[in-house]
Parts: C-alpha cells; sequence; structure tokens
C-alpha cells in the first residue's frame, strides 16, 4: 500500500467525468479520502474547512479563474499542482513554480507527481 491511503485530496475541478477519472487513478494507488470542487467559492470553503494534503487545481472553473484558491493554498502551506488546458503561461508569477500539467494528461504523469508532492508534505498526514 502507498502513503496515499492516509492522505486527503481535494479534487477542484468543474468538469466531471475529469473529477472522476482522476478519482479513480488515485483510489487505484490507495487514496480513499476525497473532497471535490467545482467552483472557486466551495473550494475556498473546502480549503478552510477539511484541510486537505494536496489540492490537484484546475484554472479555470466555471469561466472564473483559480488564483484565489492558489493563494490560499500557499498561504496555508498545503501543496497543490495546477492542470489546465491553457498554457503555464497564465499562470501568475506567484505560483510559477508550481508543478502544472497541461490537459489533456494521464495517469502517469497524475499519480507520481501526486506522490512525490505528498512526500515532500509538511504536514504530517492523518
Amino acid at each position: 500500500m502507498t502513503g496515499l491511503s492516509r492522505c486527503r485530496i481535494l479534487i477542484v475541478e468543474d468538469e466531471i467525468l475529469l473529477s472522476m477519472a482522476l478519482e479513480g487513478m488515485l483510489r487505484e494507488e490507495g487514496c480513499e479520502q476525497f473532497a471535490f470542487a467545482a467552483t472557486v467559492e466551495d473550494a475556498l470553503g473546502k480549503v478552510a474547512e477539511w484541510r486537505p494534503d494536496v489540492v490537484i487545481l484546475d484554472l479555470n472553473l466555471q469561466g472564473q479563474k483559480s488564483f484565489p484558491v492558489a493563494d490560499a493554498l500557499e498561504d496555508h502551506d498545503i501543496a497543490f499542482v495546477i492542470v489546465s488546458g491553457h498554457s503555464r503561461a497564465i499562470v501568475p508569477e506567484r505560483h510559477q513554480q508550481r508543478p502544472f500539467i497541461g490537459k489533456p494528461f494521464g495517469r502517469d504523469e497524475v499519480v507520481p507527481l501526486v506522490q512525490q508532492l505528498i512526500k515532500r508534505s509538511v504536514r504530517p498526514l492523518y
């Protein structure tokens, strides 16, 4: 069993099929605890209340950029990866060094990156 079994992952994605695909990829690796958000407001609430260990963050949520969510994640020292169909160039300077996966993506890109983020996490996993 990998270290994902106790990890809490927040998937911030407004396309339900992509959310389900991400969940499936990570469940296969042993992850059992997920939360989902499809809007900036919902994501900000989940970050504050649920305190995920790792977040997969889409940059465009129902036509709104998720930059406030990225700011909150950084402010709370929560590891995250940005996923987007846009180029990395639209990412604000503050988050340019964050891991970035372009859409479309595959399991071989997502799973190893999430595993790396968990290993580097400064917060203990519950």
